[in-house]
């Protein structure tokens, strides 16, 4: 695929889950973001910071791999 002159990795159906995934990623980052931790045994082995960063590039990938199939549209 020659738009924007990035090149796609894998099928689109991958891409879907890859951004599905991300997507999720950011949701669970947000609520547990919200939550206050006032008991310091029960604190989060993941910071939801680091979800929210890991889920925005994963989700960005996997927007570049759906490329092709916005294309056909």
């Amino acid at each position: 695929m020659k738009s924007l002159r990035i090149d796609v990795v894998m099928s689109w159906e991958y891409g879907l889950i890859i951004l599905l995934i991300g997507i999720s990623l950011i949701i669970f980052g947000v609520i547990q973001g919200k939550k206050q931790n006032e008991d310091f045994t029960r604190i989060p082995f993941i910071k939801p910071t680091t979800k929210l960063v890991f889920g925005t590039f994963i989700t960005i990938f996997g927007f570049i791999q759906l490329l092709p199939l916005i294309k056909l549209i």
